[in-house]
């Protein structure tokens, strides 16, 4: 089924980011692709587990294609390693070091949950009154009870998950759901949470998180909100080249452009060292470097599960800014962030008093680095048991591999006659166009990336009648098999014919969007099919319960010139 476009995957999608000037034509080999700094703060026998997971992290950045990555490894007596590797900046070689900042993104979250918690203690906010009695100019379009600030921390307000901008909350927002009845992520919540600090505790917000959170943690080199003072002291950020099509492995990356974020959903910046003295607190109940920063009662409100979420395709449950589960006796805390040009994730085992955050100065389209933050915890367990250290996660598989690639080899035909013909070469998937045979990479179940500029703006795709594939589609292309039984006509609306085409936004977290008419559907990104609900108005998912709505507006000379997106205006582009 086609993924519904959210702000997070937005920025996974090729739906998002504008780009600087700067190609990167390659990034180090692994060779150069090691520790530049290891600083150990505790006296330990872990030198063969940091031998094992500086091999891993030098072999994984080449891998997934990572410019410079930063690692802070702690128990509960404090940080055990921070170790630091590859490139802060490409252009001028500066290595990744200790001063060196990372925007850590929706792991800010759990800061924000925090300072909440903290006014709570202090009687300055009711975990379960309605937002809207501390914000009145806040503007609610809602048939629903109204949500609370409990709802907004655990993504149970029913508010979109597309908006990120606090522009956006000076505009009426749809409540879709009922709050408390399903988990919706959403940037806007959080961003709501960031006004609401400010009303109650009378300062303004970064004041907030520094005096409520920072500072209590001895975090002395990180910054609550993303401003251009500290942009000398953050590495520089990267982010796939072109920001309208599907980003391949290890494809082109280009210097992202600046962008301030205040916003709190995702604001903080922060250095690995000082986000190990925020791994002890999580690992001692809320006790960090300093003393106790959160009190036992608020810390269990913090990590207590309020809904069912997956994390990263695991089942978990959404707490306070946190993914919580308990695996085989483990309570692990989690989260992730991504921003244009960084990507962060942050492990807790609060069972056996183990954490690490590691994040990467690249957005790289849904990457996270899980693996390396999970790994290292792995290591750290097996050594703490006296166990034998596990192996590493295996390699990513090569790109060109397609383990059922002979599912795939054959002739479809498009309603004109055109021919989409597909053959396969072992584990290799190959597309016969214009006397080339081009090799295939996989981007998810039957989804590929073709390496053409022919094919370069969509993703090649597959569908299935009882598991077998009898029909492919790019864009507005359609083409079926001799097993396809279905309509080979369509009808639709002929109003629909000026929705279709390429949509820009002007700021860089959403970029560029693209409308298709296939099969008498619209959809978004050639994969999402949309829903009518008014003319010119649409939903993006079957559900009538999303918040989400999708506008068109401004027709000139039969086209749509305006998109509107949940409260993001996208403008209609001459190209394709």
């Amino acid at each position: 089924m086609p993924q519904l476009i959210t702000r997070r995957n937005l920025l996974g999608n090729g739906i998002k980011t504008g780009i600087g000037l700067i190609l990167l034509k390659g990034l180090p080999p692994a060779s150069l692709v090691v520790a530049s700094h290891a600083e150990q703060t505790q006296s330990n026998d872990y030198q063969a587990v940091y031998r094992r997971l500086d091999e891993f992290i030098a072999r994984h950045m080449n891998e997934v294609g990572a410019p410079g990555l930063t690692l802070a490894i702690a128990n509960r007596k404090g940080i055990l390693r921070v170790s630091h590797y590859g490139f802060a900046d490409l252009k001028t070689g500066a290595r990744v070091g200790t001063q060196t900042l990372f925007q850590i993104g929706s792991i800010s979250k759990s800061f924000v949950a925090i300072a909440v918690l903290k006014l709570a203690e202090e009687g300055k906010i009711d975990l379960h009154r309605p937002v809207g009695s501390y914000l009145p100019w806040l503007k609610i379009d809602s048939t629903h009870a109204p949500f609370t600030t409990h709802h907004l921390l655990t993504h149970t307000a029913g508010l979109s998950a597309v908006p990120l901008l606090t522009r956006i909350a000076a505009t009426p927002l749809k409540v879709g759901s009922e709050p408390g009845s399903r988990f919706v992520y959403s940037n806007i919540g959080y961003a709501l949470l960031g006004f609401l600090l400010e009303t109650q505790d009378k300062q303004p917000f970064p004041d907030v998180i520094r005096k409520r959170v920072i500072e209590p943690l001895g975090m002395s080199a990180s910054s609550p909100v993303i401003i251009n003072t500290i942009r000398e002291q953050l590495a520089v950020g990267y982010a796939p080249f072109y920001d309208d099509r599907p980003f391949p492995r290890k494809g082109k990356l280009g210097e992202a452009p600046w962008v301030e974020v205040p916003e709190a959903a995702g604001s903080v910046a922060a250095t690995a060292q000082d986000m190990g003295a925020y791994l002890q607190m999580l690992l001692n109940g809320g006790v960090g470097p300093r003393g106790r920063v959160l009190s036992e009662k608020s810390f269990e409100l913090l990590i207590k599960p309020a809904i069912k979420a997956p994390f990263s395709g695991e089942e978990a449950s959404y707490s306070y800014g946190l993914w919580i589960s308990d695996s085989a006796g483990q309570k692990l805390a989690r989260h992730t962030g991504g921003m244009i040009a960084f990507s962060s994730a942050m492990h807790a085992d609060l069972t056996e008093g183990f954490g690490a955050f590691a994040s990467v100065n690249a957005n790289l389209r849904g990457y996270r680095p899980n693996a390396v933050a999970k790994y290292a915890l792995d290591l750290l367990r097996a050594a703490n048991r006296s166990n034998e250290l596990p192996e590493p996660p295996a390699p990513l598989p090569s790109a060109d591999r397609v383990i059922n690639a002979a599912e795939y080899a054959a002739t479809y035909t498009a309603p004109n006659g055109d021919k989409l013909v597909l053959t396969n070469n072992g584990e290799q998937l190959l597309l016969h166009h214009k006397d080339e045979k081009i090799v295939l990479e996989q981007a998810a179940r039957d989804r590929f990336i073709v390496r053409h500029p022919d094919f370069e703006l969509y993703i090649l795709g597959f569908m299935r009648e009882e598991k077998a594939i009898v029909e492919a589609f790019h864009g507005p292309g359609w083409w079926f098999n001799d097993r396809y039984t279905g309509p080979r006509t369509f009808s639709y609306p002929k109003e629909w014919d000026a929705y279709a085409g390429h949509f820009r936004c002007d700021n860089p977290w959403y970029g560029s969007l693209r409308v298709v008419l296939r099969k008498g559907r619209l959809l978004l990104g050639g994969q999402q099919p949309l829903f009518e609900i008014e003319p010119g108005v649409f939903r993006p998912e079957a559900d009538s319960n999303t918040p989400e709505r999708i506008a068109f507006g401004t027709i000139v000379n039969g086209k749509a010139f305006h998109l509107n997106y949940s409260g993001i205006d996208f403008y209609r582009t001459f190209t394709p």
